[in-house]
Formats: C-alpha cells, sequence, structure tokens
C-alpha cells in the first residue's frame, strides 16, 4: 500500500513539472538559482521578494525542468545570455564559430553549373561591399530544411560612382565565365533610399536601385529588412558556418566558406568577418566591420536552395513569357494603346 501511495505521489509530481512547463498551472513551491545551483522549496518569503535566500539573486518561478527544457530551444550563443546573465556584446566576437583552418578553402574555379548569388552593401559617404558567392549542388542542412552549401569566391570594395561599380562587377563577372547571377541581394535600407550617388547631377527621386538598373544591372532583389531579421540573419548563418556530414564523401565541413585569396586582403570579407563584434555599450554589432557581414547576412537570410541551370533558364524563360502574355493582353483590352 505503502509503495502504490509512493508510486502515486511521484506520478502526480511528474504531472505538475509538465503542467508548469506548459504554463497550466503556477508552480507555487519550487524555484531554481542557477547560481547556487540549489532548489528553494516551499520559501515563500523568497518568494515574496524574488530573490534567492543563500546568494540574494533574483528568481525565476518555473520549475527547474521548465527551464531546462527551454534552454535546449536556444543555440549555444543564446543559452549562454539566458543562462549565466552574460551579455553577448561581453562575448566578442559576432560568429565565434569561425576558424582559419574550418572556414577557409584554396581557392579553385569555380564550376560553370554552380548557381551564382551575390549582395551588395552600398553606402554613400564610405566605400560599397560586393560580394561574390555561388550555391554549390552539396546538400546541407539548415534548421532542418535540405539546403545547400555557399562558397564565397571574390569581392569588390569600392568608393567609385555607380556607373564604374557596375563595370568593374561586369569585368568579374566575365573572369570568373558568367553574365548574370540569380539574383543580387541589396540591401533594403540604403537601396530604397532616395538622393545618393548617380550617373550624372540630377539625383532628384534615384535610389541606388534605380541607378544600378540604370548601368544594366538586373536581377536585383532587396534584402529582408523586417523586425528582428538581424538576429534572425546571425542565426542562420551561424548554423551555415557549423560542419555539415556529407554522406557521400563521409566528412564533415562548414555550410559557408570563403576562398583564402580571392577573399582575403586589406578591407576583405575574411578581414571583415573575423573582426565582427559587438560594441560593449550597446550590445550591437559594431559599424566598422559590419558591412561585408552584412552580405553575408543577407544571403543567408535567402536560404538559396541550388537549381540546376538549364532548370533555372527555362524558369526565366516561362516568366518572361507570361510577363508578355500579360502585357500583349492589357494592351488588347485598351485598344493596342
Amino acid at each position: 500500500m505503502a509503495e502504490l501511495f509512493e508510486k502515486t505521489y511521484q506520478a502526480e509530481e511528474l504531472d505538475d513539472e509538465i503542467a508548469v512547463i506548459r504554463g497550466s498551472i503556477w508552480d507555487n513551491c519550487r524555484d531554481w538559482c542557477y547560481k547556487c545551483k540549489k532548489i528553494i522549496e516551499e520559501n515563500l518569503e523568497g518568494r515574496k521578494l524574488a530573490r534567492c535566500p543563500y546568494c540574494n539573486r533574483i528568481v525565476g518561478f518555473l520549475a527547474k525542468a521548465g527551464i531546462d527544457e527551454y534552454l535546449k530551444t536556444l543555440d549555444p550563443e543564446e543559452r549562454e545570455t539566458r543562462e549565466s546573465g552574460v551579455w553577448r556584446h561581453l562575448s566578442g566576437l559576432v560568429y565565434k564559430e569561425l576558424s582559419y583552418t574550418e572556414h577557409l578553402y584554396d581557392d579553385f574555379r569555380i564550376p560553370s553549373t554552380w548557381m551564382k548569388i551575390e549582395a551588395l552593401d552600398p553606402h554613400d559617404a564610405r566605400a560599397s561591399c560586393w560580394l561574390f558567392g555561388a550555391v554549390s549542388p552539396e546538400e546541407i542542412e539548415i534548421f532542418g530544411k535540405v539546403r545547400h552549401r555557399i562558397y564565397f569566391y571574390d569581392y569588390i570594395f569600392s568608393d567609385t560612382s555607380i556607373e564604374d561599380l557596375a563595370r568593374q562587377v561586369y569585368a568579374r563577372r566575365g573572369l570568373h565565365g558568367y553574365k548574370d547571377p540569380v539574383n543580387i541581394i541589396l540591401d533594403a535600407k540604403w537601396g530604397t533610399k532616395e538622393n545618393m550617388r548617380s550617373l550624372d547631377s540630377d539625383t532628384t527621386h534615384r535610389t541606388w536601385q534605380s541607378e544600378l538598373e540604370r548601368a544594366g544591372i538586373r536581377r536585383i532583389k532587396l534584402s529582408q529588412s523586417g523586425a528582428g531579421d538581424v538576429e534572425l540573419g546571425h542565426k542562420i548563418v551561424r548554423q551555415y558556418l557549423s560542419p555539415h556530414y556529407s554522406k557521400i564523401t563521409q566528412t564533415s565541413k562548414p555550410g559557408m566558406l570563403f576562398a583564402k585569396k580571392g577573399c582575403g586582403g586589406i578591407y576583405s570579407p575574411i578581414q571583415y568577418m573575423f573582426s565582427y563584434i559587438y560594441d560593449e555599450t550597446t550590445g550591437k554589432p559594431e559599424e566598422k566591420f559590419k558591412d561585408f557581414p552584412d552580405c553575408v547576412r543577407y544571403i543567408g537570410l535567402e536560404m538559396p536552395i541550388y537549381r540546376e541551370p538549364e532548370i533555372e533558364q527555362n524558369t526565366v524563360i516561362h516568366l518572361t513569357d507570361r510577363m508578355n502574355h500579360a502585357r500583349n493582353s492589357r494592351r488588347a483590352m485598351m485598344g493596342g494603346r
């Protein structure tokens, strides 16, 4: 009988733990102090003051099991912040995962069949950063979704006019054997900002996007710029920087890699990525080295999926045909105007 009572009591206690985790009841007897690593049992005074009686630290009102389950949902960087109270700006680098041995590769000729993608972080008062990347057929997994490994192989760091910048881009693409990428991800904030440098002295109602298009740059797509997208982008890039195992090659390597020579040098993506740190006063990334990391983040937020060139070309042709058909139908309805 005593054994049955004990099992019943343990089952009810477990039910309470589960209910606390789900938030359906309020735990009125079990507080947990992570500093002291102690459970505060039936401490009504401690609960009233919301402080640990051992270290005077503010304690939470969740069961330890509930806290542990929540912490399991966080990435290591965020867990350190939530669990230990160490704010992110104190932890230094934004991307602690970066390693010169793991994330840099010996330059090679990017295959023509790989899907090209580019990103631009433009500025008026300082140099603009253009990053060239290729999405390979190698499968990886990002937050449970099948995606593909990205190789960054070249860049432009330029403070010249947009017309000259466009000429540099054409030359760089020709060097790597292609004409247009699948997309150019343009910083939404600066890309749509009016009254910036343009091809002539008249800057009225002109933006980076409109001027780039005037210079012949096609397939521009604005970056995601909603609330929380910066932090989300950092999380996604960290996932890419993590090792991903391949059953085919039976090896692990990161989902994002940088060419040693193509992405190296002064004012380079490699220098910026390894110098990208949190500001100790604001807890936000410092402005000094954020331009190329922003380009990486724009591409990371897209989580691009590799498509073979033939499929991509057929998709573009299909969309062009549909657009022309819609335009012709509209003109017919308006009497040929």
